[in-house]
């Protein structure tokens, strides 16, 4: 009768025909038999005098402490990836590497646990507006926004922003009855004031129909031009405001792909897109 015999029965027989030895070295893996079944110890690499292999992941907040830790541990085997939509730069300084023997297709496996990591972080003033976008205010909020961040608007100018600011900041006790698109795409919003005569005094407000922004998506890009398109609600005789942000998402892909077109150039190495498994 022929037995089959199993890879566990080899290491059982194994471990019973080996001495054990006096030390053990930290670092390694040990076998240990008792009656019909092996233990197995593996010394971990922090009882060492140093480890056997870099590990780790080290998070960096921008492009020149990325490219200094990445020069220090690169090696030939070294992948950075791209992810676009969330502006995350991986460096994988452990990948896989291509096999050193020219007989064999199979590359040279590594453990891919060494990892840099950039995360690309919006300005404040990207994240205000941002956070702004497709929000409508009262009246008097939505000046005062506009107001807190004059800074930002390049067209209209700063001196016919302040203005327009400060007729909504005063014209608080109005009724707000239509609005009529002019020919510039401007918008010229009918009120009326309260008042205790029978019939309130009217005014009109002219609004730009489009603010251009200079914002910087992130510390390390230079600023991009995002427009923003004026709207309005009337509501009850209240008037609410907000903007819709035109091509936000195009200029934050752009400005990521500058920061890798940016990286590829100091490194010398190609960014592919995507993540690392």
């Amino acid at each position: 009768m022929t037995t089959t015999r199993t890879e566990n029965d080899a290491l059982i027989q194994a471990v019973s025909d080996a001495a054990l030895g006096e030390r053990l070295e930290p670092g390694g893996f040990y076998a240990f038999k008792h009656n019909d079944h092996v233990t197995t110890i593996d010394l971990l690499d922090k009882n060492l005098e140093r480890p056997r292999r870099k590990t780790g992941t080290v998070r960096v907040e921008d492009i020149a402490s990325f490219v200094q830790y990445f020069q220090k541990h690169r090696d030939p085997g070294s992948d950075v990836f791209v992810d676009l939509r969330a502006g995350v730069i991986t460096a994988v300084l452990d990948a896989h590497q291509e096999t050193d023997d020219e007989f064999l297709n199979e590359p040279t496996a590594r453990w891919g646990e060494h990892r840099l990591i950039l995360t690309l972080a919006r300005t404040d003033a990207w994240k205000r507006w941002t956070a702004q976008d497709r929000q409508f205010l009262k009246q008097t909020d939505f000046a005062d926004f506009v107001d807190d961040n004059r800074a930002d608007i390049h067209k209209p100018s700063a001196a016919e922003m302040l203005e327009l600011v400060q007729h909504f900041q005063t014209q608080k006790k109005v009724t707000f009855n239509s609005a009529v698109i002019l020919g510039n795409g401007d918008r010229r919003l009918t009120f009326t004031e309260e008042t205790d005569a029978a019939a309130g005094a009217k005014g009109q407000i002219i609004v730009p129909s489009v603010l251009e922004l200079g914002l910087a998506p992130f510390d390390d890009s230079a600023p991009y031009v995002v427009t923003a398109r004026f709207r309005y609600r009337i509501q009850g005789g209240a008037l609410f405001m907000g903007v819709l942000l035109d091509n936000a998402d195009d200029v934050l892909r752009d400005a990521v792909k500058t920061v890798v077109t940016k990286l590829q150039d100091e490194l010398s190495v190609q960014i592919m897109r995507g993540t690392p498994a």
